[in-house]
């Protein structure tokens, strides 16, 4: 399982704010990168949302996003939201925020192309700093999505928080939506999914294809459908 971002090689944490961008961003800011990204950017949409949301939300031209009534991107002054960068999918990066809903990013946060983001009416995702989501992933979050720091999410991951539909079992109805919570460098291996009131702890590795159902301690591997614990003591590199 190996991923890569925008940016090729992430960095040792930094503090926040705009200091830290160099960073950041996985590696020195070079003129070629900086070329490379303007080429892409939709530097009309990059500035409107920006000045809308305080802090930097940088779109890639074709990038999809819809923001409802009452909604808002929490990005604090110094952070970066990159939107529909990098990789090799046909299909442009999708967000969509319902009515009264919130989207709050810390530190640089990359969305790559292809990505499909729901957040739902009144429901809020949560994203922290050097975590970046890889091509064709889908987030739905219907109530509460929590990602840590530094989390490598591969592609084709499907993360979601609840169901639209109804599920009765001997007669007692489940709930629709439970929170997910997804603790700091966590790797998410392609094709994963993790389903509603899952909690994985720090430092933990979802391997390829698993289904997460429970919750993960920190720092162990798990696989399987459901996912089960293969080895304790895990440690990743980037």
């Amino acid at each position: 399982m190996s991923d890569q971002s925008v940016f090729e090689q992430q960095t040792p944490q930094k503090p926040e704010g705009a200091r830290g961008f160099r960073s950041e961003i996985n590696g020195p800011v070079t003129r070629e990168l900086v070329i490379r990204v303007l080429l892409r950017v939709s530097i009309l949409r990059t500035l409107y949302w920006s000045i809308r949301s305080k802090g930097w939300c940088v779109l890639a031209r074709g990038t999809r996003l819809k923001v409802g009534p009452g909604s808002r991107m929490h990005i604090p002054r110094g952070s970066f939201l990159f939107l529909g960068f990098a990789h090799f999918t046909p299909s442009p990066c999708s967000i969509h925020i319902g009515k009264n809903a919130h989207l709050t990013i810390q530190g640089t946060v990359q969305i790559l192309r292809g990505v499909r983001v729901f957040v739902n009416d009144g429901a809020h995702l949560e994203i922290g700093t050097r975590t970046y989501i890889n091509d064709c992933s889908t987030l739905t979050c219907f109530d509460h999505i929590k990602i840590g720091s530094g989390c490598s999410i591969s592609w084709n991951t499907n993360i979601m928080d609840g169901n639209i539909h109804k599920l009765v079992i001997a007669g007692n109805p489940r709930p629709r939506s439970a929170p997910v919570s997804i603790g700091d460098r966590v790797w998410i291996g392609s094709g994963a999914t993790v389903l509603a009131g899952a909690t994985i702890g720090d430092q933990s590795v979802i391997a390829a294809a698993s289904v997460v159902t429970a919750d993960v301690p920190s720092g162990v591997v798990v696989a399987g459908n459901p996912a089960r614990v293969i080895a304790n003591d895990a440690t990743w590199e980037q």
